[in-house]
């Protein structure tokens, strides 16, 4: 079976990832494979197939990422095991490397955006990685200079601009960014970190997710309901509001998380919410806010970071608390910032949609 590469758009795999230790243990070095099944159906009255295609031993550790690379209408497999990454092609009836890079410890995970690569190391944080279709090149933009245990890596967007986010493990989360221009980047070559957040909670996976507002998650027709927008509004879905990713998460506590970027006045206006909540409402014993949100700096020698907490993550679990206030308590607390309390609660349901995945 000759498989051309250009007839790979109308042929579907599952790629599946392995790991194998020898008998002798942690004597010898484990190794992985990377295995191919293909989906067919011979008749559109029949069952789905599925029939093995391809397996290409890894020798230099068990396969922890697969994903698919889709640059330039040409689709490649993307290996993470050991240390290594591998850009693998499909052509003759196997898998040929065609691109590779090398990180410091060990792959964790890796995150495609565009031919854009978030790879996170289980002991030295992220790379920020590019694939050039030109020469077949995998390039290290930046990385992440501080050792930081990276259990899990995920990307936030909003409109142009993009924020790489890790979970380590300390339960923090560091919400970083590629900004060459920034005197911080040590003249491109650091991600440089925009906030940080205590979660609290251990996770091991990022998903991102597509935010929708309150009038696509009240609709049953979410199409009709987005042509009917842009008729009535020919800039609805254009702006930065309209085309925003965010990222669910589940713990091993069993509860469920998300992460949302917002706009900047309702940043600052959930934030002054967020200062004055604080102060207004009684914490469960006593305990502060404040601090249980803060940054956990690393214990390992050269893990500390220089630079003081970012902070700049509101806690939703406090600011959402005050839907369930009293009438004159939300007049009063809307009154201290400012605000109306009609506006916050349009902020605080947009958020909750923006949240829902399903």
């Amino acid at each position: 079976m000759d498989t051309p590469e250009e007839d790979l758009g109308t042929r579907m795999f599952i790629a599946v990832g392995t790991g194998i230790v020898d008998k002798d243990g942690e004597d010898v070095g484990s190794k992985g494979r990377a295995v191919l099944l293909e989906l067919t159906k011979p008749t559109l009255t029949s069952a789905v197939e599925l029939s093995f295609v391809y397996e290409k031993k890894i020798f230099h550790g068990p396969v922890n990422s697969l994903s698919c690379l889709s640059c330039e209408g040409k689709n490649r497999l993307i290996i993470g095991a050991g240390a290594d990454v591998n850009v693998e092609q499909w052509g003759n009836d196997k898998l040929t490397q065609v691109g590779f890079f090398r990180a410091t410890m060990h792959v964790v995970d890796i995150k495609l955006f565009k031919n854009f690569f978030l790879m996170s190391d289980a002991y030295d944080s992220l790379y920020f990685l590019v694939w050039r279709e030109s020469d077949k090149s995998l390039t290290l933009l930046a990385k992440d200079y501080d050792p930081i245990p990276v259990y899990a890596a995920g990307l936030l967007s909003r409109g142009g601009s993009l924020d790489l986010v890790c979970h380590d493990d300390r339960q923090n989360l560091q919400f970083l960014q590629y900004a060459p221009s920034d005197a911080a980047a040590r003249g491109g070559n650091k991600l440089v970190c925009r906030a940080d957040f205590h979660l609290g909670s251990q996770t091991i996976d990022l998903q991102s997710h597509f935010c929708r507002n309150s009038l696509l998650v009240s609709s049953a027709t979410p199409a009709s309901t987005i042509a009917a927008l842009q008729q009535q509004d020919a800039f609805f879905g254009r702006t930065d509001d309209d085309q925003r990713l965010g990222v669910h998460f589940g713990t091993t506590d069993g509860e469920y998380g998300a992460i949302i970027p917002l706009s900047e006045p309702v940043y600052w206006r959930l934030t002054a919410l967020q200062s004055v909540m604080v102060n207004a409402l009684e914490s469960d014993c006593a305990l502060s806010q404040r601090a249980w949100r803060l940054y956990r700096r690393s214990t390992r020698r050269g893990g500390c970071r220089s630079n003081e907490r970012k902070k700049g993550v509101i806690d939703g679990d406090l600011v959402i608390q005050y839907a369930d206030l009293a009438v004159a308590d939300q007049e009063d607390l809307a009154s201290a910032i400012g605000s109306t309390v009609d506006l916050i609660l349009d902020n605080l349901l947009e958020l909750r949609c923006a949240v829902m995945v399903i």
